[in-house]
């Protein structure tokens, strides 16, 4: 069957197959539509964006982004945005609508992480690192922001949902503020070869050399062996304990399976989730400013009021 795309995602949908085998012409203009979405935001009257600087995984200089709506009720509820990027890419800047749709939707205070991207020196586990540091600031300072440390959660889209995820695990297994709510949306959670990839392989953006690969420059390149649960979080045998999770996947996303699978994982080990499965869309379709995005934004509010213990409201 060829996948038809939901209404208005039509570039969504194509977008790998346009990169990989496009004229340079449509490739320029798969490219300017993508920034465009992403780059688009309205910043509501009141609501304040402010940039500081607090010490990352290694101590390094590391960024924060912070949305406060206006006439938020203090303390309010944190929500920590980890932004997507193949871990190789992506900034502050990609997230800001998604970051504002939260903030003022909720309401609560959203903190963007700039955490380190992957390269040839740097790679896993950095970035991981990079983002709990900045969990366990926020719950140190929540105070200083308007915040509440014992409402925190995280939300991330694509390789910020897989950090999201394994931060949850080592948070677990090791110290950190209890997490009311994890929320992955597009989430890569492990390496294997699931039947999404295999069905959908016009949709994937490969490299021809797996050692060139995304994966293989986050992880430093393993040489075959089996990745950090930290890293790729579906390889943890054990997910009792963990903090409720809400996951979304694309219907033709190839990463679709992994969330699936992690989702009936969570449930058998006694873990509340939520699962949502958005039709006739690819990965990171909520990069898209259209209904289908606003109703994932407004099901994540509202997951968040019930787990922040808010007002349920019509969404």
């Amino acid at each position: 069957m060829e996948p038809k795309a939901y209404p208005g995602y039509e570039y969504n949908v194509n977008l790998y197959r346009i990169i990989a085998e496009g004229s340079d012409e449509e490739r320029a203009a798969a490219r300017e539509a993508q920034r465009r979405y992403i780059s688009a935001y309205t910043k509501p009257e009141g609501l304040k964006m402010e940039d500081l600087t607090i010490p990352g995984g290694d101590g390094q200089p590391m960024a924060l982004r912070v949305f406060t709506p206006a006439g938020l009720q203090t303390p309010a509820p944190i929500v920590m945005d980890v932004h997507g990027g193949g871990w190789v890419g992506g900034n502050l800047d990609i997230d800001n609508y998604r970051c504002i749709a939260l903030a003022t939707g909720t309401p609560c205070i959203v903190v963007s992480v700039d955490y380190r991207l992957s390269n040839a020196e740097t790679h896993f586990p950095a970035p991981l690192m990079d983002c709990y540091a900045a969990v366990t600031w926020l719950a140190e300072h929540a105070a200083e922001l308007g915040g509440d440390p014992t409402r925190i959660a995280l939300h991330g889209t694509s390789a910020g949902a897989n950090l999201c995820a394994g931060l949850a695990l080592y948070i677990r297994d090791h110290t950190g503020p209890n997490l009311s709510l994890v929320i992955l949306n597009c989430p890569p959670l492990s390496l294997r070869n699931s039947y999404s990839k295999r069905q959908f392989p016009q949709f994937a953006l490969n490299t021809n050399d797996k050692r060139d690969s995304a994966e293989m420059v986050f992880l430093g390149n393993l040489n075959g062996a089996v990745p950090s649960y930290y890293a790729f979080p579906d390889y943890c045998t054990d997910l009792e304990l963990l903090p409720p999770h809400y996951i979304i996947v694309g219907e033709y996303d190839t990463l679709r399976d992994d969330g699936l699978r992690y989702a009936m994982r969570l449930l058998e080990s006694g873990v509340p989730c939520e699962l949502q499965v958005a039709p006739r869309v690819g990965h990171g379709f909520c990069v898209v400013d259209a209904p289908l995005t606003h109703w994932v934004h407004k099901g994540c509010c509202a997951s968040l009021r019930r787990e922040f213990g808010m007002e349920i409201v019509e969404f």
